[in-house]
């Protein structure tokens, strides 16, 4: 194999991984809820939406500039934190019980902890409570 054969095959190769690499993180899927409402001064999340294989699920409610991470801590408890980052105030991506934001690369805890900076400021955590149906998540 000569030199230009080479570095064409090795180019290839290249292309490929990142294609495959592309295709793979469009399959993970973003876990926001099917449904949730406000109601008076809470966010309503179904208790259904989370599962044994689904310990967190991402809000989006229209009358909210960010989501909120909302993670099952145990089966009556949950940490509920705002998705922007503490930094420069960009929409943080949630990949498991991390949290890291795309414009500088803090990281944040499943409780909205500090891990990695530059941020300095843990994230804005929300109440929450649960009745026989809901999560409910205190907004103000």
């Amino acid at each position: 194999m000569d030199r230009q054969e080479f570095l064409k095959t090795c180019g290839m190769a290249c292309i490929a991984g990142l294609g495959v690499a592309s295709l793979l993180q469009s399959c993970t899927s973003s876990q926001y809820v099917t449904k949730s409402e406000i109601e008076g001064e809470y966010l309503k999340v179904l208790l259904t939406e989370f599962s044994a294989n689904k310990k967190y699920v991402l809000v989006r409610a229209e009358q909210l500039n960010f989501p909120i991470y909302l993670y099952q801590v145990t089966p009556t408890e949950y940490s509920a934190v705002w998705m922007e980052c503490t930094h420069q105030g960009a929409e943080l991506s949630a990949h498991g019980e991390v949290l890291t934001c795309p414009a500088h690369g803090s990281e944040f805890d499943k409780t909205g902890q500090v891990m990695q900076g530059p941020a300095q400021s843990n994230l804005r955590k929300f109440k929450t409570k649960t009745d026989s149906q809901y999560v409910l998540i205190h907004l103000s």
